[in-house]
C-alpha cells in the first residue's frame, strides 16, 4: 500500500457540521466522493479527486463542474448489489491506501446509517474510522488489531456495541471496566459507559465491535451517564 489516507465523503451530512466536514476535507490526502457526497465536498471547496455512485443524487452539473476541475468520475448502474460507499471503499483499496476515513454518513435514513456503519466494520482492516461533528468511532475485529488505547478526556460518553454475533470485551478506563464481557450484537449493555482514566484500552477478545466516543463533553467522571448497572 502507499501509504496514502483516503477520506470518503457521504451524501448525508449532520445539520450543522460544515466547519467539522470543511476541516476533514481540507485535510484529506486521497478525496473520495460517493455519490451526492460530491455536493458536500464542493460546499467544502475542494474538488473530489474521484466521485463514485449512479449519480441519483447528484446533478448534471456539479458532475461537469467536478469533471473540469480534474475529479475522475466512475459512474455505476442504479441497479447493483453494493452501495455507493461500498463502491467508494472499493476504490480506495485499489488506490492502495493504507487508512480510511469515512464521514458525512451516518445521518438520515436509519437503513442507510446501518448499511453505512457496516462499510465502516469492513474497513476495518484499513483502520476505518467515522468522523462526525458530534462523535467518531471505529470497528475492532479479534482476528485483525484487536485492542485499541484511547486518550479521551475524562468523562467523555463511550459505547461498545457488538454487531454481526457476540463479542467477548475487555475494557479499562471506564467507570464500568469489563473482564471478558460477553456482548449481544447491538446489546444496550456497552451502551453510554464514561471514561474515568485519561487513557482507556479496549480489547475485542472474539467477534466485532463498533466503538463510538463523544466529542466536546469532559465532564467530571462518574456523574451523568452511569446511572445503569446495564452499561459497559
Amino acid at each position: 500500500m502507499d501509504g496514502r489516507r483516503a477520506l470518503i465523503v457521504g451524501a448525508a451530512p449532520a445539520p450543522g457540521g460544515a466547519v467539522h466536514y470543511r476541516r476533514v476535507i481540507e485535510a484529506a490526502d486521497l478525496l473520495i466522493a460517493a455519490d451526492g457526497g460530491l455536493l458536500v465536498c464542493l460546499d467544502a471547496g475542494r474538488t473530489p479527486d474521484i466521485c463514485v455512485g449512479d449519480f441519483d443524487s447528484t446533478s448534471a452539473a456539479s458532475l461537469s463542474q467536478a469533471a473540469a476541475s480534474g475529479a475522475e468520475i466512475r459512474r455505476y448502474p442504479a441497479v447493483k448489489d453494493e452501495s455507493d460507499l461500498d463502491l467508494a471503499l472499493a476504490v480506495a483499496r485499489e488506490a492502495g491506501c493504507s487508512e480510511v476515513t469515512f464521514t458525512a454518513a451516518f445521518a438520515g435514513r436509519l437503513d442507510h446509517t446501518l448499511a453505512a456503519l457496516g462499510t465502516v466494520v469492513c474497513a476495518d482492516d484499513l483502520g476505518g474510522v467515522c468522523d462526525e461533528p458530534e462523535w467518531w468511532g471505529f470497528p475492532l475485529r479479534s482476528e485483525h488489531a484487536g485492542a485499541r488505547q484511547l486518550s479521551e478526556p475524562v468523562g467523555t460518553t463511550i459505547s461498545v456495541m457488538a454487531v454481526g454475533g457476540d463479542a467477548t470485551v475487555n475494557a479499562t478506563g471506564f467507570g464500568y471496566p469489563m473482564s471478558r464481557t460477553v456482548l449481544r450484537a447491538l446489546s444496550s449493555h456497552g451502551l453510554s459507559n464514561v471514561a474515568t482514566q485519561r487513557t482507556q484500552r479496549i480489547e475485542v477478545v472474539s467477534g466485532t465491535i463498533l466503538v463510538i466516543a463523544n466529542r466536546g463533553q469532559g465532564i467530571p467522571a462518574l456523574e451523568s451517564g452511569l446511572a445503569s448497572t446495564d452499561t459497559l
